[in-house]
């Protein structure tokens, strides 16, 4: 159990770092000269430009804040008239004034430490007086019964009331009452950080079986008990906010759900606000000082964006979620300028399992009970300093967006985005596949468009001053699945062109000035070049093995057409676990589709020349997906059945000639 835990922290953390969704540190800066405090809980780090002679243009904060999450606070302050920072901030060779300077900063950095703390602190909820760790406000209210006040800090009170802003304003599409559903089907701090399994709806799994098969998925009778309407209720009645006295205050006023004899109770969660309330409390300390050129950023998910260096907008940059390799080599799908913005982004594809075939991703629809599987992957939303204090309320919606359906989400383009003046950029795959942005960003202010973009449709467009869904623009190119296995290959095979050159021409010319006779001798191959190159070509055997079999390994999704008419009678979507059929077809198809506990059986019949034929489908979910003909009446042979193998892998293709069925793959 613990090399699981170990697995899923290390793949949650890597993939946090190489998937983050956006990046805005300019990219002239380099680091060097580290502050440390005594107290070791954040470094400063002197960033210099690079094409200026290496000269200081200002300081960055780091830390790791949030538990066990190990999640990276980090701040960058620009010199600036307010605050010139033309120092090294770990040197000790200072001028009065550069000292006072620093003096500032390390204080600020104090406050500002400090403050992270204090959030994490009430709103983890990890932290259960155990270990020496403070008993936080969120662990309070979840180990409260109903009925049950408890006090909280003034930090938990101001989340809470974000919180309910927001879920008002998204009709729910934002719920902290959802955690229990989160923690049920294991995307929990406390699952993937503490791996306390505990609780009756645990499910214990072993690193090979998660690895062949992902995480067993919960039963249904948790599910219902636990996505009830009243118990995931986070209104004015349900959970009640009061100050009196200068003290603040949280009523459980939800009744519990009982599974087997055992009672739940309803579990709150800030997570997806704490860090968005972090960046706007350290983005008032700065304003405190009257500081204008920063950049902040916490979890790569909330940020907030000051002038730059120079006292202008920096560049925004999405990660493409959908390129290929895109965990492993994170590429930009569009760049943008932005600046004195609140910054939001959530993705579907960082923390994730697939399950007999099906993703399941960390956002939960408290009106399904179940992850989100909408089709949106990524969500970018950039609120103008105007509004005031966004961070936290940007991190709400940009979960509340991931939920939403794409009419959902057009509407609340059209209403309340426009009436707040903020951005989103949506990525979206529709259920068949095709790759779209959804965005009321002008397509003119993209400055970068990445290497995939035109892979993607550009969903919106503007008729009589609101946004549309443009059917039209569903197309799909079909990109490059080994761009990135190209560039690696095209890099290893440079290196070693290189390294060949500067051995036979540099050490083998200094063997010739040297003695003549002997360097011709010489053998230019020796046991330690042959040793070298053998790695070499070992690695790219490696990498060629991953990238084509992880690419190519199984297919998503699998449709079948009727080769006479060429219509499309059924569709299926394995991640999503979602089908769709054609009864209105030409040809009078009749299918019938029966579910099983890990797959489906389809079922194609028709009269043709007045007499019955049919096909039967039968698809398996799993590590590997598989389709095969395990029936039919379309002729003597059989062809469908014992001519054709299963379809394992994208590209597959079953075909039943006398039927004119095809079953494709892709």
């Amino acid at each position: 159990m613990k090399k699981l835990l170990v697995i899923l922290c290390a793949v949650i953390a890597v993939t946090a770092v190489l998937a983050g969704g956006l990046s805005g540190t300019p990219a002239f800066a380099a680091q060097e000269n580290v502050y440390t405090p005594e107290h070791g809980e954040y470094r400063a780090i002197t960033i210099v430009n690079n094409t200026t002679d290496n000269q200081p243009v200002g300081v960055r904060f780091s830390g790791y804040y949030f538990g066990g999450s190990g999640i990276q606070v980090m701040l960058d302050v620009y010199s600036s008239p307010q605050l010139t920072l033309d120092f090294f901030i770990g040197s000790e060779n200072l001028s009065e004034s550069q000292r006072q300077a620093k003096e500032q900063l390390i204080a600020l950095f104090e406050s500002i430490n400090q403050f992270i703390q204090q959030v994490d602190a009430a709103a983890n909820t990890q932290y259960d007086g155990e270990d020496g760790l403070p008993l936080s406000d969120i662990y309070k209210y979840n180990s409260a019964v109903c009925g049950d006040r408890v006090e909280v800090s003034r930090y938990t009170y101001e989340m809470l009331q974000i919180a309910r802003e927001m879920y008002n304003d998204t009709n729910g599409a934002f719920n902290p009452a959802v955690y229990r559903l989160v923690d049920l089907w294991g995307f929990s701090s406390r699952i993937y950080s503490n791996g306390d399994f505990g609780l009756p709806y645990d499910r214990p799994v072993t690193a090979q079986q998660f690895a062949e098969n992902g995480y067993p998925l919960p039963e249904q009778k948790y599910v219902t008990a636990f996505s009830q309407k009243d118990f995931v209720s986070f209104d004015e009645q349900a959970v009640e906010l009061t100050q009196q006295d200068g003290k603040y205050y949280v009523t459980k006023n939800v009744s519990p759900v009982t599974v087997d004899g055992v009672e739940y109770q309803q579990w709150l969660d800030l997570g997806g606000i704490a860090k968005g309330y972090v960046v706007d409390g350290i983005k008032q300390l700065l304003q405190q000082q009257g500081l204008e050129r920063y950049y902040i950023d916490s979890g790569s998910s909330s940020s907030v964006y000051g002038l730059g260096y120079d006292g202008g907008e920096m560049t925004l940059s999405l990660t493409d979620p959908l390129a290929p390799g895109a965990a492993v080599f994170p590429t930009t799908l569009l760049s943008f300028k932005v600046g004195k913005s609140s910054v939001s982004t959530s993705g579907q594809y960082v923390r994730k399992y697939v399950t007999d075939g099906v993703e399941y991703s960390h956002i939960v629809d408290g009106s399904t009970g179940a992850p989100a599987q909408t089709g949106v992957k990524e969500v970018l939303a950039v609120v103008p300093e105007s509004q005031g204090l966004w961070g936290g309320k940007g991190d709400c919606l940009t979960t509340a967006l991931t939920v939403m359906s794409r009419q959902q989400l057009v509407d609340f383009v059209n209403g309340y985005l426009a009436d707040n003046g903020i951005t989103v950029v949506v990525v979206y795959e529709t259920f068949d596949g095709k790759k779209e942005i959804l965005s009321n960003l002008d397509e003119a202010d993209i400055t970068k468009k990445g290497e995939h973009f035109d892979t993607y449709a550009w969903g919106l467009k503007k008729e009589n001053g609101v946004f549309v869904y443009d059917s039209q623009a569903t197309f799909q190119t079909q990109p490059d699945e080994y761009f990135v296995l190209k560039i690696v290959l095209a890099c290893v095979g440079g290196v070693l062109l290189v390294g060949m050159v500067v051995y036979h021409f540099v050490v083998g010319r200094k063997k010739m000035l040297q003695k003549v006779q002997q360097a011709r001798g010489d053998k230019p191959f020796k046991l330690m070049d042959v040793m070298v190159y053998l790695g070499v070509v070992l690695v790219i055997i490696v990498l060629f093995s991953v990238f084509f079999t992880e690419e190519q390994s199984s297919w998503k999704t699998l449709e079948v057409v009727d080769d006479q008419s060429g219509e499309q009678l059924f569709f299926y979507n394995v991640v999503r676990n979602e089908y769709k059929i054609n009864t209105a077809n030409s040809n009078g198809w009749q299918i019938d589709v029966q579910s099983q506990a890990n797959g489906l059986t389809v079922t194609f019949t028709r009269v043709i020349e007045g007499e019955k034929h049919f096909n039967t489908l039968k698809i398996t979910r799993g590590a590997t997906p598989t389709a095969k003909m395990t029936d039919s009446l379309c002729g003597f042979h059989q062809d469908c059945v014992y001519n054709f193998g299963e379809i394992d892998k994208a590209g597959g293709v079953i075909v039943c000639s006398p039927n004119r069925l095809k079953v494709v793959s892709a």
